[in-house]
């Protein structure tokens, strides 16, 4: 069975709202990497006293979990969009084909 990695990129601090969503949407096995750094269109990220780092959400799921799961994350970014009022919102969802090697 072909399966897909979901990759989440967001802010530190959206972890539990997307984790409940994970869970709502019957989504229990992930991983989760804290203190990512980079630049993107929501700007720099750098690990510093006062900024806030990206963290990764790492899930491997059958197609129809992955547009659940899509699904769900496009009402939570539509609804921080209207919030942000034009400011780009820290939340990336990529999926790339995977396969279990051992």
């Amino acid at each position: 069975m072909l399966m897909k990695m979901l990759i989440i990129v967001a802010r530190e601090f959206m972890l539990e709202e997307l984790e409940k969503l994970l869970r709502d949407n019957d989504i229990t096995a992930y991983t989760i990497v804290k203190n990512a750094t980079g630049k993107g269109k929501a700007g720099q990220v750098r690990e510093t006293i006062f900024a806030e780092t990206n963290m990764l959400i790492l899930a491997v799921l059958s197609s129809d979990q992955v547009h659940k799961a899509l699904n769900a994350l496009k009402t939570v970014l539509t609804a921080r969009t209207e919030a942000a009022h034009g400011q780009p919102i820290p939340l990336k969802v990529f999926c790339s084909p995977c396969e279990e090697l051992l």
